[in-house]
């Protein structure tokens, strides 16, 4: 087990910790921060991708109602935000029109993704 994947754990039992005394800020910051370090490679830190996680992982967190969150559920959110992210990068590259800096990061923000129903979830901009 290297640092990264015991700094995830670690940041994953302070988010159950919190749950369970019903800190949700501590709680939904915890966690995200153990997933993202779960779904990323060590060594690269891409802020745009940073960014859009935490706020989709919030999203999802905030939507439960509560915060008891399995690993593999976890995951499998991670796994989510990663593809669209990726999805969404690939048609800002490949647009015709010239979507950069500001506006591309504008764009960005502007999606949620709605996690009601996680097998056949939809973007809303």
């Amino acid at each position: 087990m290297n640092i990264r994947e015991i700094n995830s754990l670690i940041y994953l039992k302070k988010g159950r910790q919190a749950a369970a005394a019903n800190e949700v800020e501590t709680c939904v910051s915890s966690y995200a921060k153990g997933f993202y370090l779960r779904c990323t490679d060590d060594g690269f830190f891409d802020i745009e991708f940073s960014s859009f996680f935490y706020y989709q992982f919030r999203v999802f967190l905030l939507s439960r109602g509560n915060f008891d969150l399995s690993l593999n559920e976890g995951d499998e959110v991670s796994k989510l935000i990663r593809k669209t992210y990726d999805e969404m990068r690939i048609c800002l590259d490949y647009s015709p029109f010239n979507i950069q800096g500001m506006d591309e990061w504008n764009l960005l923000r502007q999606v949620e993704i709605d996690f009601s129903e996680k097998r056949t979830p939809f973007l809303t901009a």
